[in-house]
């Protein structure tokens, strides 16, 4: 079952090598870009990280280029974005300190967090789609985009930089705990494709462990930790109902396609949201233990709802 849900063969060992380490580099970018605590991030920092994100997401495109398409040209193409990955985002830098010196970003726009996210999930994407190519020809385009939603390297690399978030960022456990549940079950995803039955049976375990740890009885969660509870526990629902329909169609290339499909919303859901309250200014974070209820609070430009 693991050689279905991560298949590896020695052809592939150099990419998964090389996977893991730009997943590595990505998470070390977005714990910088991310502040934990401190002012809000400088314009000239974002666009480093940014630009070093866009860098690594060009070189997995120009090397699942070169794996499809062998030749002198796609090589020629792989060093140039290597080389891009390498040498642009320092000079970036230099050059946005100089023109914006210790400007800030803009709290209350989405511009970068959404940024951000599309950078990053696009080299997700690709971490998948390169395993996919290397595995072989295959059928058409549909088949390919199934294969790499579902993909192990694609959704295990999306659960690695949601996790390294939702330990980074300042947060109270009741809303940490669902969202690490949520990160959760990207990681048996895979197995919903692989044994039908055990992934969507993984995936209800997971959603009751959610419903049966932070939801109060009366089926809401405290407070401030309402709206993230039930955005979580909305996501699961559609995710269960995507897996089970994986199983009651035995796998149809339609049901896997859609179920690849909520899962990366769900994820993408969580990820923006994770870099949003992250960019939000940072102060002080309450004690991460503290099961007090509160009110609700509004984001705001003025800060984060977990930080005082």
């Amino acid at each position: 079952m693991a050689t279905d849900v991560l298949p590896l063969q020695t052809t592939t060992l150099p990419f998964a090598v090389l996977v893991v380490a730009m997943l590595v580099v990505e998470v070390f970018l977005l714990t910088q870009i991310v502040p934990r605590r401190g002012p809000r991030p400088s314009l000239a920092r974002m666009i480093i990280g940014s630009s070093a994100l866009v860098g690594s997401a060009g070189t997995l495109m120009a090397l699942v280029n070169t794996t499809a398409t062998a030749s002198l040209d796609s090589y020629a193409v792989l060093l140039f974005a290597f080389n891009f990955m390498m040498v642009a985002p320092p000079g970036l830098w230099v050059i946005s300190v100089i023109v914006y010196r210790d400007r800030t970003i803009d709290p209350s726009s989405w511009f970068w967090p959404v940024a951000v996210v599309a950078m990053a999930t696009s080299a997700e994407l690709l971490m998948g789609l390169l395993f996919v190519v290397a595995d072989g020809p295959a059928a058409g385009a549909t088949t390919v985009l199934a294969a790499t939603l579902v993909s192990a390297w694609y959704l295990w690399s999306m659960v690695g930089a949601m996790v390294a978030l939702t330990v980074w960022v300042p947060m109270p456990n009741a809303v940490r705990g669902p969202l690490l549940a949520l990160s959760a079950s990207g990681f048996v995803a895979p197995w919903v494709v692989a044994d039908p039955i055990v992934g969507a049976a993984l995936m209800a375990v997971a959603m009751a462990a959610v419903i049966v740890l932070f939801v109060r009885p009366s089926g809401t969660a405290p407070g401030a930790h309402r709206g993230v509870t039930l955005g979580v526990l909305a996501a699961f629902l559609a995710m269960n109902a995507s897996g089970f329909a994986v199983v009651a169609t035995n796998g149809t290339l339609a049901a896997v396609v859609g179920f690849g499909l909520v899962m990366s919303v769900a994820m993408v859901g969580e990820f923006l949201y994770l870099v949003r309250v992250g960019l939000l200014p940072a102060a002080e974070a309450p004690p991460a233990s503290a099961t007090v209820a509160v009110a609700p609070v509004e984001l705001s430009p003025e800060g984060s709802p977990y930080r005082t």
